[in-house]
């Protein structure tokens, strides 16, 4: 499992997020809506959160979209018999823990999550043997 760990990171990073944009258009509105608000005098708005039951769909939503490009990614590339759709649920997991729906989504347009979803993604694999 070794010589493929570094094709199965990057593959599964790539895949996790690759796409860009999500299906998820009403949470994203509301979070473009409420990062766009201004307060009186032209400075933007504390953004307001998304109400419980938006905010858990979005997070959902989010989540399936991410596993299967990162399970994609990661079959491509690791060898026979490893957990794939584990190491993948193990580190989406962890990269989305204690983040709301607008904080991934602008982590995910900046890059930032890169790093994190890395580190998760290597703890999984260290952690969830075959």
């Amino acid at each position: 499992m070794r010589p493929a760990l570094p094709w199965l990171l990057l593959l599964a990073l790539a895949g996790c997020g690759s796409g860009g944009t999500t299906n998820n258009q009403s949470a994203n509105a509301s979070a473009d809506a409420n990062s766009a608000a201004a307060a009186p005098g032209g400075k933007p708005a504390a953004a307001r959160p998304l109400p419980a039951a938006d905010e858990a769909s979005g997070l959902a939503q989010l989540r399936a979209e991410w596993l299967p490009a990162c399970i994609g990614g990661g079959r491509d590339a690791a060898p026979p018999g490893t957990p794939v759709e584990r190491h993948c649920e193990c580190a989406i997991d962890r990269t989305m823990a204690g983040r709301t729906l607008a904080e991934l989504e602008a982590e995910r347009r900046s890059g930032e999550y890169g790093a994190r979803f890395q580190a998760n993604m290597r703890a999984c694999i260290r952690e969830i043997r075959r």
